[in-house]
């Protein structure tokens, strides 16, 4: 009878042991992409604000607003994104969701020329927007269907990325990127093989690149961490 009772107790707590020890996927593949622990959190928020020059005047942002309107005004036109999760598997990633890669990739390196050209600066508590010589636009809340799934997009993407920044010599760097917009701050020209390119950081993911692996792609001997 003990032994009945002890097999019953084993098969209930199964499934409870299991969950306990299985990890999802999704969660394993993050680990040491970031050299953080999960009580570093950035300052990048309270430790100045952006001032962008309008039409309809001039408006101050939080540093993660600014990456959200850089990273809609740089995504290029041809790309479309898909309503739904658009979760992927190949034979050496784990499933995921490549058009969040390609966000998370872009928006790493948007932030990181935003924190750059502050320090740059001199820290101080308002960047003026000019300095960076990037352009941007904003997010209509009401837009067509195709903006609003693209303005979800960006915003889970930024979420993720909160904070992290691309660095190198235990330094923030400036991140060249390749844009189709009119913007002459750290952008190299088209071909010119330096820096990230959106195009084809695009197609890395639909490959089966992760963002951290798109950033080192373009990148050499960086690492990816939460600005403190």
């Amino acid at each position: 009878m003990k032994t009945i009772i002890k097999i019953a107790v084993f098969i209930i707590t199964l499934p409870l042991i299991c969950s306990v020890l299985i990890k999802s996927p999704m969660n394993n593949r993050v680990t040491e992409q970031f050299n953080t622990s999960k009580d570093d959190t950035s300052v990048i928020n309270s430790a100045f604000q952006v001032t962008v020059h309008e039409s309809r005047g001039d408006f101050c942002y939080s540093p993660e607003k600014m990456v959200e309107l850089m990273v809609a005004a740089q995504i290029p036109e041809d790309i479309v994104f898909s309503q739904g999760e658009d979760y992927v598997e190949t034979a050496s990633q784990s499933v995921y969701d490549a058009e969040q890669e390609y966000l998370k990739a872009l928006a790493i390196v948007l932030r990181t020329n935003l924190v750059y050209v502050w320090e740059c600066e001199g820290c101080p508590e308002n960047l003026d927007f000019d300095l960076t010589g990037l352009c941007v636009r904003e997010l209509y809340m009401d837009a067509g269907e195709e903006e609003a799934v693209k303005k979800r997009e960006i915003e889970r993407a930024v979420a993720y990325t909160y904070g992290a920044v691309i660095t190198k010599d235990k330094g923030v760097i400036a991140a060249p990127f390749f844009t189709s917009s009119q913007g002459s701050m750290l952008v190299g020209e088209m071909g010119d093989g330096d820096g990230f390119s959106l195009n084809y950081a695009y197609l890395l993911a639909k490959e089966g690149f992760d963002f951290y692996k798109i950033l080192q792609r373009f990148y050499d001997g960086i690492s990816v961490a939460i600005y403190e």
